[in-house]
């Protein structure tokens, strides 16, 4: 097997963007993270109404993936897709929250380091080689799979979010949750870039939508299911000693 790397870190900025997203109770969204746990803020009700309204909205679970150093500085220059009015005061709203939130979640973050970085190592010793395996598997029709970064951002609980850059793909987790569902999580973002363009080339119509009867959830459920059928399609074949592990964490999704 020719090895991707994959590196394991811990970074402030998208955990912290997560944590201000993790405040808004989208409702039927499967782009929700809401924490009914985290106490109410006063930005909250704002935001959340500036999210919904944006149809940009889903570009910003990314820019923190992009921008690990800090999305401060799309404050005056907002990427395309969060350009129209409706992006602009959602991305504000989202510096602002994140700069209300700031000091607090760092205090945070630092006294959980160490306990933090132990975990990061362990995570990291034990899915590396498997993860290793079944992306080797995914990318071999078109030779080895790019770099991979995988992220620590708690707030992300059980969820997962993805994307790539010039350096290769991001994917950003919880590295606190289960093994068994962090193989199975990130081996699905993983997927996705590969069963993504195919899906999205035979639904032409709708841009894909995440919340619960719009005209594009049509879209985000197939993309979903083939990103799932496939990725369950891979363990068996490659890496079967996980396959009950992926079923317990299909189930998830009914």
């Amino acid at each position: 097997m020719s090895g991707a790397a994959i590196h394991w870190q811990r970074a402030a900025e998208p955990a912290l963007l997560f944590h201000v997203l993790a405040h808004l109770d989208l409702g039927h969204d499967a782009a929700s993270l809401f924490d009914e746990t985290l106490p109410e803020r006063p930005w909250a009700a704002a935001l959340r109404e500036a999210y919904a309204a944006a149809p940009g909205r889903l570009q910003l679970h990314a820019l923190g993936l992009w921008h690990r150093a800090g999305i401060e500085s799309l404050r005056e220059a907002p990427p395309a897709g969060l350009r129209d009015p409706a992006g602009r005061r959602l991305l504000i709203g989202v510096l602002d929250a994140m700069a209300s939130e700031r000091a607090a979640f760092m205090r945070s973050w630092e006294v959980s380091a160490s306990e933090a970085e132990a975990r990061r190592a362990q995570v990291a010793a034990r899915l590396t080689e498997p993860l290793g395996v079944l992306r080797q598997a995914l990318w071999e029709p078109h030779g080895d799979p790019p770099a991979l970064t995988v992220l620590d951002c708690p707030a992300l609980d059980l969820a997962g979010r993805a994307t790539s850059d010039a350096h290769g793909h991001i994917i950003a987790v919880n590295l606190a949750a289960p093994i068994d569902h962090l193989l199975c999580q990130i081996f699905h973002e993983e997927v996705h870039p590969v069963t993504d363009p195919i899906v999205r080339d035979s639904m032409a119509g709708d841009a894909q939508d995440t919340r619960v009867g719009t005209p594009g959830h049509a879209l985000h459920v197939a993309i979903e299911h083939a990103a799932i059928v496939v990725g369950e399609a891979v363990i068996e074949a490659r890496a079967p000693a996980w396959r009950e592990a992926y079923t317990r964490w299909r189930a998830r999704f009914g």
